[in-house]
């Protein structure tokens, strides 16, 4: 039967409003982390844009062709983008460029310059990259020069002229910081939702009644709020189903699974044995809370004995002598902390008490928030 309804628990379905009030309350690490995934986003760009961008230089020229006329008068047009690639790598045209250029490897020279034709044919464009800023000016310099010397020996050119010379210029990576902060954010947010998930998925903490009721199978007597105010109904709830439940047994046991068994008892204790008209006043309304709320009272003198009287124990000290003494009570209650994950623990006690043909009256839920279950409930 247990197995059975371990397995129930585990195959339930997902409840939306215990979902979205468990992430209400862990929403600012999610938010916090999503800033921190923002931040380490950018800054992660910026140290590799710094590192890995390399330092290159990069210089561009506009150069006008004027075209000299063939036999028949017509203009020659056949140069074009790939002619000047080709001719600025062809001996005559180099030779020129590197006369300009002693003590320069032809070889970086070819590699470095590059030429255009993008629309009239008669605009020439010629780019020079490197590493060095001295470098392109030089090749720039060079290859100006060395295309105006072509142009005075051939016979489809009258004269190329220099219109713009731009000097020389870092070239940077497009700067895309933003979208890394984006990135990082929503890899982070992802990341965040994605083991909050999970860990929700695998939480095995007792938030409401159900949650008792599916997991153990066993009775669900109420929940021990944080704050007793006697203005939820949740307390009235519970003293109802512990004096329906134990009937006559007016002495009873609780384990506290999270080891606050002296507070637990002493405040079931003052909830059992505070009559009705101790709660509400004599119209019916809720008291104040200070009339009420026992987590408040601290006093030195011993509290007094009641018709209720409550054996706590806390579930690390329980051994034969403990267990004796809940057989002779005749009935115990497990105390479950609110939010917190004490299945394993819980398991263990289970079997304990069974084993030692301790009653097991029912399962209340101790330290409950009112802020959450007044949320899942309304």
């Amino acid at each position: 039967m247990k197995m059975e309804k371990n397995e129930e628990y585990l195959n339930r379905g997902m409840d939306l409003k215990r979902l979205v009030l468990y992430l209400q309350k862990r929403f600012w690490v999610v938010i916090m982390l999503i800033v921190l995934g923002a931040t380490f986003g950018g800054v992660f760009y910026q140290v590799m844009r710094s590192v890995k961008m390399p330092v290159e230089y990069k210089a561009v020229s506009k150069l006008y062709i004027s075209f000299d006329h063939d036999e028949n008068g017509e203009v020659y047009q056949y140069y074009n983008g790939y002619t000047w690639n080709d001719l600025l790598d062809s001996d005559p045209i180099v030779d020129l460029i590197m006369k300009e250029l002693p003590g320069y490897e032809e070889s970086d020279v070819r590699e470095s310059t590059t030429a255009e034709i993008l629309s009239d044919i008669r605009l020439l464009t010629i780019t020079v990259k490197g590493d060095n800023e001295k470098f392109v000016r030089e090749i720039r310099n060079a290859v100006e020069n060395g295309l105006k010397e072509f142009a005075k020996g051939s016979d489809e050119l009258e004269q190329i002229k220099v219109i713009r010379s731009a000097a020389p210029e870092r070239v940077y990576w497009d700067n895309r910081t933003t979208s890394a902060c984006v990135t990082g954010a929503v890899v982070m947010g992802v990341l965040a939702f994605l083991v909050f998930g999970f860990h929700y998925v695998t939480d095995e903490s007792m938030y409401v009644q159900e949650d008792v009721e599916k997991k153990y199978g066993m009775r669900a007597l109420g929940l021990l709020t944080r704050n007793q105010k006697g203005l939820q109904p949740y307390a009235g709830e519970l003293k109802a189903n512990l004096r329906y439940v134990l009937g006559e047994k007016k002495a009873f046991a609780i384990v506290d699974m999270d080891n606050h068994a002296d507070v637990r008892g002493l405040e079931l204790e003052r909830l059992l044995n505070r009559e009705e008209t101790d709660i509400l006043g004599s119209n019916g309304g809720a008291k104040e809370e200070e009339d009420f709320g026992w987590y408040k009272v601290r006093t030195k003198e011993a509290p007094e004995k009641g018709e209720w009287e409550i054996s706590a124990f806390g579930e690390n000290i329980l051994s034969e002598e403990e267990c004796r003494k809940i057989r002779e009570l005749g009935a115990v209650i497990l105390l479950l902390p609110f939010g917190k994950d004490v299945g394993r623990k819980t398991s263990r006690i289970l079997s304990l008490l069974k084993n030692q043909d301790c009653n097991i009256a029912g399962i209340i839920i101790a330290q409950a928030d009112e802020e959450f279950l007044n949320r899942y409930y309304a």
